[in-house]
């Protein structure tokens, strides 16, 4: 707007605008007082132009529309973060006592002889080498799987898991490709859902002493008669 120095003293007397001056973005009430200010402080044998008026007229109404449109974007995103929180909350309840298989690096050693790991190996996989730590960090055991294919696949302990002291282990597989570069390799825990606390991320399901967010769990799996 095209205020003078005169105009802008007269207007903050009878309008203060100490507000708008100290926000980064000028809103439509500030811009109707600059307006309303400018209208009545003119030199009435020098009024403002009717097109810059018609202008600034314009300008405030593409400005009050941008604003309408971004509470209403704004509404709608509240909207649908209330939704989605809805369904993980939801879902997360849904998983109270079954078996999961989630993002991880965990097995349970149960003394069976059953334990198994599921992984998945990308590419067309290659030679593979499974190793087992205790929660110390200490490698206990070692065992050479040999070729393993690409994609997700179980792979058994075996004789890895024998004479260990029943408990959770953290594992690792190492593949290396026929030119010997190693290939990456997803690692996954299967667990049973005990618990469920909601943190400020969403949900967490927790497993004996495992936490584990809702988004990490990839598999639901069905129980088997």
């Amino acid at each position: 707007m095209n205020i003078d120095g005169t105009t802008v003293r007269a207007a903050s007397a009878e309008a203060p605008l100490s507000q708008a001056a100290g926000n980064a973005v000028l809103g439509k009430e500030e811009f109707l007082k600059l307006l309303v200010a400018q209208l009545r402080n003119q030199d009435p044998l020098n009024p403002s132009n009717p097109e810059e008026m018609a202008a600034q007229l314009a300008q405030f109404s593409s400005v009050e529309q941008l604003i309408n449109i971004n509470e209403t974007l704004t509404r709608q995103s509240e909207s649908n973060t209330a939704m989605t929180q809805a369904l993980n909350n939801s879902a997360a309840v849904s998983v109270l006592g079954k078996t999961v298989l989630t993002v991880g690096d965990t097995v349970d050693v149960t003394g069976s002889g059953t334990e198994k790991v599921t992984v998945g190996v990308d590419g067309a996989g290659g030679d593979a080498v499974l190793t087992l730590y205790d929660a110390d960090g200490t490698e206990v055991g070692s065992l050479s799987v040999g070729p393993v294919g690409g994609g997700r696949q179980e792979i058994e302990l075996g004789t890895l898991a024998n004479g260990l002291t029943p408990g959770r282990y953290r594992y690792e597989l190492t593949v290396t490709d026929a030119e010997g570069s190693p290939v990456q390799v997803q690692t996954f825990t299967r667990v049973r859902i005990d618990g469920l606390r909601y943190g400020s991320q969403g949900p967490v399901l927790t497993a004996g002493g495992l936490e584990i967010p809702l988004a990490n769990v990839v598999e639901i799996i069905a129980q088997q008669n």
